[in-house]
């Protein structure tokens, strides 16, 4: 009996400091530089710093904060400054991959992967994929080895996509369009397809088409970024050929998508190349025989479909905070029809985030899905950014006895006058509707902002008429190119 309680005293003992193999979520950093802290708030001290893209598996949650593994130990980060994803999967794609102590080719091996062996990916730094397993060695791998766990579908799965009716066909209306995994702009890219190619679509959803890809194989497109076309039995569109031109002399084509690549060659202002795909802001083109990259502030994209700027300028080097008002338990205003105001606004700045980037600004999106952010935080995320102005996107209301419309832009300090202008000016004249100019407002989110900022109030939903009109995605369209002709004029 004594030897019994001495064996369950060791096994209740090696449970105890055994490490949990339960998987974490991981928060991908936001921004540069971005303090990681002994706790969770403001006022505790900074351990050190992690840099935008890197990814770190969380170990805990609390209020606005994130805990994080982070260089052997754990630290605390603000959660409006980084974005959660769920457990992802990945697959060895060879035999004997190396499982690396460090994110280094010279760190000691721990162990190796098997070709097709599915592990869980809690962190990412660079080229390096830091990894867990329930059993043996975990550690960092390089990703060019890696592919992404796809479980597959059963055959009664499949039957049913192969099943679904197809509602018409949408052709790409723009230079090359992300497929993406979910009909949302921060999900994961499956395919870039060119302009001029059609697909099918089975299904509409907030502004999305899921459209049938190659295969059994669907994914989702924007569609402020096609044409419909109703009918299912329509030829497809030829695929037209994109070009960029370039806008200086002696501008250098690399072998990658950044300054870090080798310089292959030299091109002269008004040459003219053939592209092959867009890589961020880098085009991808057919140089010699072979391809080559050049960024793409630099040069001019032959594309007439594109919407055009109000100016010949573009938001090159500029980084715009767009701030989708209200969401989660917040609906702001609730319109004639029941339209809640938080649902519009995020509609609306994903289309403005896509304009934007169009005419070549980085954007930093203050919620990209239906969640609650405070306003302190808003503010926070504007401050700790690069950006070079903060736009926060509304839609009004009054009473039902109380008879408005139009649009109007908000302003706090003198110095953003100039930019609250502008932008009235460029989202009226783009949508039609009334103007009802701008004014100072003591509002948070521009009161506590260090950039220069303002909140744009672009129709209101408390009129049944223009509850209507301020729904459709046209006019959003027409909102986010008038707020994007006024950025330009304000930077000019």
């Amino acid at each position: 009996m004594k030897g019994w309680l001495a064996l369950l005293f060791i096994l209740t003992g090696l449970i105890w400091v055994m490490p949990a193999t339960a998987h974490a979520d991981t928060a991908d950093v936001q921004v540069n530089n971005l303090n990681v802290r002994s706790g969770p708030s403001l006022s505790d001290s900074v351990l050190g710093k992690v840099q935008k893209n890197e990814s770190y598996s969380v170990v805990d949650k609390k209020r606005d904060w994130i805990k994080i593994k982070w260089n052997n130990k754990t630290g605390w980060v603000a959660n409006w400054l980084v974005q959660i994803k769920k457990d992802e999967s990945v697959v060895s794609k060879v035999n004997y991959l190396r499982v690396r102590s460090k994110g280094s080719l010279t760190a000691s091996v721990r162990g190796y992967l098997m070709k097709n062996e599915k592990v869980t990916k809690v962190g990412e730094a660079g080229s390096w994929i830091e990894i867990d397993r329930s059993k043996g060695s975990s550690g960092w791998v390089h990703k060019d080895y890696l592919s992404t766990y796809n479980s597959g579908q059963s055959n009664n799965k499949q039957a049913s996509t192969n099943s679904q009716t197809s509602l018409g066909k949408v052709n790409v209306a723009t230079a090359v369009l992300n497929v993406r995994s979910k009909p949302t702009t921060n999900s994961s890219i499956l395919q870039q397809v060119r302009k001029g190619s059609s697909f099918e679509y089975l299904e509409e959803k907030q502004g999305w088409y899921k459209i049938k890809r190659n295969g059994n194989k669907t994914g989702w497109v924007a569609g402020w970024l096609v044409t419909k076309n109703n009918s299912s039995s329509s030829q497809p569109k030829a695929e037209e050929e994109t070009k960029v031109t370039m806008q200086y002399n002696a501008t250098n084509l690399r072998s990658g998508p950044s300054t870090n690549y080798k310089i292959l060659g030299r091109a002269n202002k008004g040459d003219k190349f053939n592209v092959i795909s867009k890589e961020g802001k880098w085009y991808k083109i057919s140089y010699k025989n072979s391809h080559a990259y050049v960024a793409g502030w630099i040069v001019d994209e032959d594309n007439s479909s594109t919407p055009t700027p109000v100016s010949s300028s573009s938001l090159s080097g500029k980084t715009i905070v767009v701030d989708a008002g209200h969401g989660g338990f917040d609906p702001g205003a609730i319109g004639r029809s029941g339209t809640y105001e938080k649902t519009l606004t995020l509609q609306t700045a994903q289309k403005l985030k896509a304009t934007l980037e169009r005419n070549g600004a980085d954007v930093v999106m203050t919620r990209a899905n239906d969640s609650y952010l405070s306003l302190s935080a808003r503010t926070a995320l504007s401050n700790a950014s690069k950006g070079d102005a903060f736009i926060s996107v509304h839609y009004n209301s009054v009473p039902q006895s109380i008879k408005a419309t139009g649009i109007n832009t908000y302003f706090y300090s003198s110095n953003t006058r100039k930019l609250a202008s502008n932008v009235q000016s460029g989202v009226t004249q783009a949508t039609g509707l009334r103007d009802r100019g701008i004014r100072q407002g003591n509002f948070h989110v521009i009161r506590a902002n260090n950039k220069p900022s303002i909140m744009v109030e672009l129709g209101f939903i408390s009129d049944a008429d223009e509850e209507k009109v301020v729904k459709s995605s046209n006019y959003q369209s027409k909102a986010s190119q008038g707020i994007t002709n006024g950025l330009i004029q304000y930077f000019k």
